[in-house]
């Protein structure tokens, strides 16, 4: 059968403050609200023939919320028992899901081993690092790093420096103020109108960049490289094993150096002498290579 217990904990913090929650297994949600204090709400799920294990596993998980004298809010979630129920889907087990509301200036850390993690409408730095499951974070204000080993990662609408690092799954970057830093080793990279530089690594598959508004530093080593939008600083694509695309305006003045080792290189746009580049404003430099696979510049 399957038990449910929960329990909400509240903690009186100042304007500022500090979360920091470890999750095994289930969901975690932290959201910002106009309050100075943390409130959590825990709820346990266990599969098992004894009611009196969700009532043990609940006071477990009530002993693992704390708050120490910086002001700091800590949750670890505990070791559950191992004892396992049958549904209709097979063998399960219990799960820990977090929901968690913080004052709007709160420095946010969580370590999740498995289940997804959502953090929206903070103030301060956010530090996610996940074993297993998709990670969202939106509308934050502050520094933020992310760590996913398995699942989809999706960053929309930050204010502040981004470093993000995958190892198996699609990465999914939109509108950041602030420099970007991405590195995927399986899985595609989508990333959307950035205003600061940016540097994307991907090892398999394909890298997507549109209006980017400072230099870039992308490369595959197998995948396409894709970027549509205007040049607006030092541009650098490269593939080992996949076919270079770029789509720009005709009308912008930059300084275009492209190779390929095994492919074709070919242009729709009109070559133009440096000297008769537009005076107004920077020529920055494009450089594009690609060691197998073919080069294609087109207009927007």
């Amino acid at each position: 059968m399957d038990f449910t217990r929960s329990v909400v904990r509240e903690f009186e913090t100042a304007e500022k403050a500090v979360l920091h929650l470890e999750a095994r297994s289930g969901t975690v949600t932290v959201e910002a609200h106009g309050h100075q204090k943390v409130v959590v709400e825990a709820i346990v799920h266990v599969w098992s023939d004894a009611a009196s294990e969700a009532d043990e596993a609940i006071a477990l998980v009530d002993r693992g919320m704390s708050q120490d004298e910086q002001q700091r809010v800590i949750v670890r979630a505990p070791s559950l028992p191992q004892s396992e129920g049958w549904s209709f889907w097979g063998k399960r087990g219990a799960r820990v899901d977090y929901n968690v509301l913080v004052p709007v200036r709160t420095a946010v850390r969580v370590l999740s081993r498995s289940g997804r993690v959502g953090i929206a409408r903070t103030e301060g730095r956010v530090h996610v690092e996940s074993g297993s499951g998709r990670i969202a974070l939106e509308e934050i204000t502050g520094e933020v790093a992310v760590v996913s080993r398995s699942g989809g990662v999706s960053i929309a609408r930050i204010i502040g420096d981004v470093t993000a690092e995958g190892r198996s799954g699609k990465m999914e970057v939109r509108d950041i103020t602030g420099k970007l830093t991405l590195q995927c080793r399986s899985g595609g990279i989508d990333v959307r109108d950035v205003t600061g530089d940016m540097e994307i690594r991907g090892h398999t598959g394909t890298v997507s960049i549109e209006n980017a508004h400072g230099g870039i530093f992308a490369r595959a080593h197998t995948g396409v490289v894709r970027y549509r939008g205007r040049i607006e600083g030092d541009t650098a694509l490269s593939a080992h094993t996949g076919s270079i695309m770029l789509a720009i305006d005709p009308a912008q003045g930059f300084f275009l150096d492209a190779e390929s080792d095994t492919g074709t290189v070919r242009s729709d746009l009109p070559p133009r002498r440096a000297s008769a580049a537009p005076s107004e404003g920077p020529a920055y430099k494009v450089r594009l290579r690609t060691h197998t696979g073919s080069i294609r510049i087109t207009r927007l």
